[in-house]
């Protein structure tokens, strides 16, 4: 519930500072760190799983919920002919919600199964699971590449560098940075073609 009324709350805030609470509480790293996270703590792995897509699961449903009761912002718009949009907007959350709802099946799981592996694996798979969480979490700063969002770029690596230090995982730094490189330029791709499925999706 957190995650969706904080996110919910940064669509309010505008302009570099909005952009900054963006990166902060609504984006693929903040959603993706607190699955991450989720998983990690969990007791086992069947545990990671549950609890990461619950968690993703439940924000996607409150940040719609409350775009479609208190924001009301797909209502008011008129098409070309003069008639009502409402319709049309409500078509466009609705779809929206599905399709998130779907990335909250997929990553869940993913993220939660990646956090627990950096507490339980031995180095070499825990050093993978870290990597490439990193490269998730940095995937959608990095979807402009060459000039990437700095903010989003810069904070998984500091995630990185949290879980490489409390589980000493350093000794296996090829692995980190391969694993790193590797899943930035999937998620990338991934936003990337996420970003164009949206736009079909609102026109």
């Amino acid at each position: 519930m957190a995650l969706g009324l904080l996110a919910f709350a940064a669509d309010s805030v505008e302009g570099m500072a909005g952009q900054v609470v963006i990166t902060l509480v609504s984006s693929g790293f903040a959603w993706g760190t607190a699955a991450l996270l989720m998983g990690r703590t969990a007791a086992d792995r069947r545990g990671a799983v549950v609890d990461a897509t619950v968690l993703l699961t439940s924000a996607t449903l409150v940040y719609y919920l409350l775009i479609l009761v208190l924001s009301r912002r797909w209502s008011g718009g008129m098409l070309f002919d003069g008639s009502p949009a409402d319709w049309h907007g409500l078509r466009s959350v609705a779809l929206m919600t599905a399709a998130w709802l779907v990335v909250s099946a997929v990553a869940g799981p993913s993220f939660g199964l990646l956090g627990h592996l950096t507490r339980t694996a031995r180095t070499p798979t825990a050093a993978l699971a870290a990597g490439a969480a990193c490269g998730l979490l940095s995937g959608q700063a990095w979807q402009h590449f060459p000039t990437p969002w700095l903010p989003g770029a810069v904070l998984p690596l500091v995630v990185l560098a949290w879980l490489a230090t409390v589980h000493r995982l350093w000794r296996a730094w090829p692995v980190l940075l391969g694993a790193t490189v590797a899943a930035t330029t999937l998620s990338a791709l991934f936003w990337e073609g996420l970003r164009l499925a949206e736009l079909r999706l609102a026109g």
